[in-house]
């Protein structure tokens, strides 16, 4: 979850067979829908006005932000074999400032007691001035309705019966399962700048994480959905499936000569990279990436898009956390370099307009990130002889050092659209930009993973691409 600011968590061991007892909201961590640990939301937006007001009137500044965050959040940890759960609830308030006179700049971010603590943000910032770039803050946008102040309250009831839905419905007959993690998060957000302008929002969403044992190794997967929305599992229960088919029995060496085809599961590590590099702050880094715009990078099967309101995607955003409206970004256009992920500051850097993917993450200034970026399905035909990938093993990282995916993934030698015989796990050691300019078609099988960050891909075809064992 974004900005989710410092809390503590309160673990509560919660036995299984009957229904989690309800409680009141002080004494499981939530204080109502307009407070958050213990401050009112409207006070505290009035109070990061005055604070701001006061601060860039005894400093010399030539830009100053306060970015309120408040969030709560619910995590239930279920025991399959018990039924047994322990959950844990908090909630956080934090600031974080940003100042800058002339060619230099501060940040800090600090955890909110009260609104005391708002001037006190500002001071830090402004004695962490150092040098940097000028201001580049774009103008707030007028408020398209009301102004967001309260959190909804997050259901210890509904947590629990997903999590059972899931050992039940999704994980195949007879896994061991190691994990199921539900979550349920909601934070509230205020962008405030000078003469008292002001931006609020709020995003609420339900995460749930399936971790099981195969005979090969481990098998994560998760589903997300906004906040009360219903679940689609069936997807989740097919590729655990899948997985499990390809992962369990006997298994013959993989044949190096025959195409490769990544399923959605597989492709999308590679794609998330790819995500990656496409970010302004890295493009800063690697100018002969920054030159290619508007060059013809990749084949022409592949078109790369961010979409903000994607019906399927993880995340619905009107505007970043600068307060830059979204929109959807076409980045590779049949093969061509449209452009890259910016924050403001990324996109003054390279001379361009900010694009709306200025986030914030962690104790962190905006950083320019996706969305829903995802590869555009096109529908291609397969080769009648090729090797597929569907089950990803677990592993530590995807991608240990820049710019390169590697993966441990099985699956099946197909020909002519049937699974002949079944693959042992194959290493893959996949460089983003070199990979993708092999592509040679995808499909139109659409699918956004949470454990991706986010990012969507139907199955990629690329020539063969392995070595045999």
């Amino acid at each position: 979850m974004r900005n989710p600011g410092w809390g503590m968590m309160t673990p509560i061991a919660v036995s299984g067979g009957s229904e989690m007892p309800v409680t009141s909201g002080e004494e499981r961590g939530e204080s109502g829908p307009n407070v958050c640990a213990g401050l009112e939301l409207r006070a505290l937006a009035d109070a990061a006005r005055s604070a701001l007001d006061a601060f860039t009137r005894t400093e010399t500044l030539t830009g100053a932000e306060l970015f309120l965050s408040a969030s709560r959040r619910l995590t239930l940890e279920y025991e399959v074999s018990t039924g047994s759960s322990t959950l844990s609830r908090g909630e956080s308030v934090s600031a974080a400032a940003r100042v800058w006179r002339e060619e230099h700049s501060g940040f800090a971010v600090l955890p909110m007691g009260g609104p005391e603590d708002l001037s006190h943000v500002l001071t830090t910032a402004a004695q962490r001035m150092g040098p940097g770039s000028r201001s580049v803050l774009p103008p707030i946008p007028a408020p398209a309705g009301p102004l967001s102040l309260s959190l909804p309250e997050l259901s210890d009831a509904r947590a629990r019966e997903f999590a059972e839905r899931l050992a039940r419905e999704v994980v195949p007959p007879g896994a061991v399962v190691q994990a199921v993690v539900v979550t349920q998060s909601a934070a509230w957000s205020a962008l405030v700048r000078g003469e008292g302008a002001l931006l609020t929002g709020v995003s609420c969403r339900e995460d749930a994480f399936v971790r099981c044992e195969s005979a090969r190794g481990a098998v994560v997967d998760a589903v997300t959905a906004p906040l009360g929305e219903p679940w689609e599992l069936e997807a989740l229960r097919v590729r655990f499936a899948e997985a499990f088919e390809a992962l369990e029995g006997p298994a013959e060496a993989v044949d190096p000569s025959l195409s490769l085809v990544l399923r959605p599961a597989i492709a999308a590590p590679l794609v998330a990279a790819l995500a990656w590099m496409l970010r302004g702050d890295v493009v800063a880094s690697t100018p002969a990436l920054a030159r290619a715009v508007g060059k013809k990078l990749f084949p022409s099967v592949l078109s790369v898009e961010d979409d903000p309101l994607h019906p399927r995607g993880t995340q619905r955003r009107s505007t970043d956390d600068e307060g830059v409206p979204t929109r959807l970004l076409r980045l590779v256009e049949e093969g061509r370099l449209q452009g890259f992920l910016h924050s403001a500051g990324t996109a003054a850097g390279l001379g361009v307009e900010p694009n709306g993917r200025g986030l914030r993450f962690e104790g962190s200034p905006p950083i320019p990130s996706p969305v829903n970026l995802f590869v555009v399905p096109r529908g291609d035909a397969l080769p009648e002889r090729y090797t597929e990938l569907v089950a990803r093993i677990e592993t530590f990282t995807t991608m240990p050092r820049p710019g390169v995916v590697s993966m441990i993934a099985g699956g099946w030698e197909v020909e002519q659209g049937r699974r002949v015989r079944r693959i042992s796990p194959v290493e893959l050691s996949l460089p983003v930009l070199e990979t993708f300019r092999s592509l040679r078609g995808t499909g139109a099988d659409l699918v956004f993973f949470p454990t991706a960050e986010g990012c969507g891909t139907p199955t990629l075809l690329f020539p063969p691409l392995l070595r045999g064992s």
